[in-house]
């Protein structure tokens, strides 16, 4: 995790020319001093914030969406801050997750959307942000029904490319691109049609989606951190299964899934289990 450098102003002041050698020494060792000072507060500042980051990282991680909410609004300028801004986007998603079709559920989104919109406004260098947008442009435009999101599709899939080439070592951008090429493949005749009519009037053509550009990008997030997400290996197997390839490797990856996450309460593993035995079962396959 990068965090900005701060500098203290450079109030040093040269030795006067004007034989006032002693007098000499006091503008220029208070000023030193002050700015050490100041450089030294400002060095203890950053170094909470990152602790606290960490802490946020960690709730995170279990699931304590509440704590984690009151925790990032209370860092200083909390608001302010592309670190922090992000973070707290990625929460309220989540959030938003466990009742994705009430009211309160939609507001929490779209100011998921809002929050990291000004994350990247302060620090578009941000691959984490980056990878955030396009889950969430994504998210937003689905509310607005299925012509809004195609309309942003290359949107999304720019975002995933930035946080890519910014952050070459997260599994999930790669993850996620991955999954939007899956996507893309995947979508019904009558979608293609809408996508067709619609991206040929803003693009010129429809983006381009193959399930081969799929299956790499998820192996290469799987390679990057095995087993770091439940739904990376079922759309492994599924896209081997679109492919008519290795299909005994298919169902290894579900069978695993089903193993390692069948007791885990986090949404996202709870939905790939009943993936992984909805697709075993399709294949003939005990669960």
């Amino acid at each position: 995790m990068e965090f900005n450098n701060r500098f203290a102003p450079n109030l040093q002041i040269g030795l006067r020319r004007n034989g006032w050698k002693r007098r000499a020494v006091v503008p220029t060792l208070l000023p030193t001093s002050l700015a050490f000072a100041w450089s030294s507060v400002d060095a203890k500042l950053e170094k909470e914030e990152k602790r606290m980051l960490q802490e946020a990282d960690r709730l995170f991680d279990e699931h304590k969406m509440d704590q984690l909410l009151m925790l990032l609004k209370s860092i200083g300028n909390w608001y302010d801050n592309s670190e922090v801004l992000w973070r707290v986007a990625r929460c309220e998603y989540h959030k938003y997750k466990e009742s994705p079709d009430s009211k309160e559920g939609i507001d929490l989104l779209r100011n998921a959307y809002l929050m990291i919109e000004k994350s990247l406004e302060i620090n578009n260098d941000c691959g984490a942000a980056h990878k955030w947008a396009a889950i969430l442009l994504d998210a937003v435009s689905s509310l607005d029904g299925t012509k809004s999101r195609i309309t942003q599709l290359l949107n999304v899939r720019k975002h995933m490319e930035m946080a890519i080439t910014l952050t070459p070592s997260d599994p999930t951008s790669y993850y996620l691109l991955g999954n939007w090429h899956y996507s893309c493949h995947q979508v019904s005749w009558v979608e293609k049609q809408i996508a067709s009519t619609t991206l040929s009037v803003l693009f010129g053509s429809l983006p381009e989606a193959d399930l081969e550009t799929a299956l790499n990008m998820f192996n290469k997030a799987e390679s990057l951190e095995p087993g770091f997400y439940s739904q990376n290996e079922v759309l492994i197997a599924k896209t081997l299964i679109a492919l008519n390839r290795d299909v005994d490797k298919a169902k290894e990856h579900l069978h695993n899934v089903v193993k390692k996450f069948s007791d885990s309460k986090n949404w996202d593993d709870v939905e790939a289990c009943k993936e992984a035995k909805s697709c075993l079962k399709k294949l003939g396959e005990s669960v």
